[in-house]
């Protein structure tokens, strides 16, 4: 499965891009209080992992991150 992030296709180039998670309480302002900032650490045919503050990625719905 093909994960894409505002149209882009996730690939390997893409570990370790920046990217925000946007939940939907935050209406799609990436600048909301509930958003959280990340890096893609890694991601495979059923997830993408978003490294936040721990030391692991985070499964993350594509559908909620945009780029930096």
């Amino acid at each position: 499965m093909k994960h894409f992030i505002e149209g882009i296709e996730v690939t390997e180039e893409h570990i370790g891009s920046p990217v925000t998670y946007v939940p939907h309480r935050a209406n799609g302002d990436a600048s909301h209080a509930a958003c959280e900032k990340g890096h893609i650490s890694s991601f495979n045919e059923g997830h993408v992992f978003v490294r936040y503050k721990a030391a692991c990625g985070a499964a993350t719905p594509t559908e909620l991150l945009v780029w930096g």
